[in-house]
């Protein structure tokens, strides 16, 4: 199908998030709906915010909402306008933990897949600053070092999803994305010019051995990220069934609850042995499944549950 580019409206832009598990931030503000990255393991199309939405989605053109993932993007326009008006009005601010009282850009779509999207990022940036809040983006595009001027400040951190540096295997998991080799200089670029950064290895791939995850976080290292996350595939939804039609034969082995668990375990152990190697065993934070209590001491799932990060906010 063609690629659909549109533009939706939302009522209140920013919303409480449960990522505070993941140690990620308190709330979300998703600047689309809909991502044209089409990276085929992603989880977004089996959450709510798609799977409620399917007849308006189908209504515009998407016939798939969950397999046509990739192929569609509604940029919210009016975004920072409203967050500021929310902003002025609202007089409790929800701060907990692990979550630190952090804003995430964005847990639905990335905030700077395109030009367009980009631009709504910038302004709803400096409306969160405008108002003394703490800002985390997460991107697998280098179009934020455009953006430098604003996010090299102490209340933003900036990372990149890069489980990996290896562009062939980039291009076959995550199609549409920027290449791996390029979000790794951007990662370089901002480092280098005083902007906090952080890194997300994930979700890595199943193929990956022990080898691969040493001379990663080798690479990685010399960045000097604030915190490296971590988490595997997760490929036992329609994301599979995605993969597969995307020829990633890999998925199969992973796709029961068990196996599953059982790479989940097997790349733990390697990522922080590898972590260990490269002296980065302190800026290791680990994303565990609930799920894997069934296959695991339950206490190791709970040590990382809610556990904020090393990261220093002020």
């Amino acid at each position: 199908m063609p690629k659909i580019i549109s533009h939706e409206f939302i009522k209140n832009p920013l919303q409480q998030s449960r990522l505070n598990k993941k140690s990620l931030c308190d709330y979300v503000i998703n600047i689309a709906s809909g991502c044209l990255h089409g990276c085929t393991f992603c989880y977004v199309p089996s959450t709510p915010s798609i799977r409620t939405n399917q007849e308006r989605l189908k209504q515009n053109g998407v016939v798939d909402p969950q397999m046509d993932w990739g192929q569609y993007l509604f940029v919210r326009d009016e975004v920072a306008e409203k967050l500021d008006v929310v902003l002025s009005r609202k007089r409790v601010w929800n701060v907990t933990e692990s979550g630190r009282g952090v804003v995430l850009l964005c847990s639905g779509t990335d905030p700077y897949q395109n030009l367009a999207v980009a631009r709504v990022t910038r302004a709803v940036v400096k409306v969160l600053l405008k108002h003394n809040k703490r800002v985390r983006i997460l991107t697998r595009s280098p179009l934020w070092t455009n953006d430098l001027d604003i996010l090299v400040h102490p209340n933003i951190t900036v990372g990149m999803s890069l489980p990996f540096i290896n562009d062939e295997l980039g291009r076959s998991i995550e199609p549409a994305a920027p290449l791996t080799t390029d979000r790794y200089k951007a990662l370089k670029v901002g480092k280098e010019a005083g902007c906090r950064i952080y890194v997300a290895l994930a979700p890595t791939p199943s193929v990956l051995v022990k080898s691969d995850f040493e001379n990663h976080f080798e690479i990685l290292s010399q960045l000097e990220p604030e915190v490296m996350f971590w988490e595997p595939i997760n490929a036992r939804g329609t994301n599979g069934k995605r993969m597969l039609k995307a020829g990633l034969e890999f998925c199969r082995d992973v796709m029961s609850k068990k196996a599953w668990a059982t790479n989940f375990l097997q790349q733990w152990e390697m990522v922080e042995d590898a972590a260990s190697k490269s002296n980065c065993s302190e800026l290791l934070h680990i994303w565990p499944d609930p799920q894997l209590k069934g296959f695991i001491e339950p206490l190791m799932v709970e040590k990382w549950l809610y556990k904020p990060t090393i990261e220093q906010w002020k």
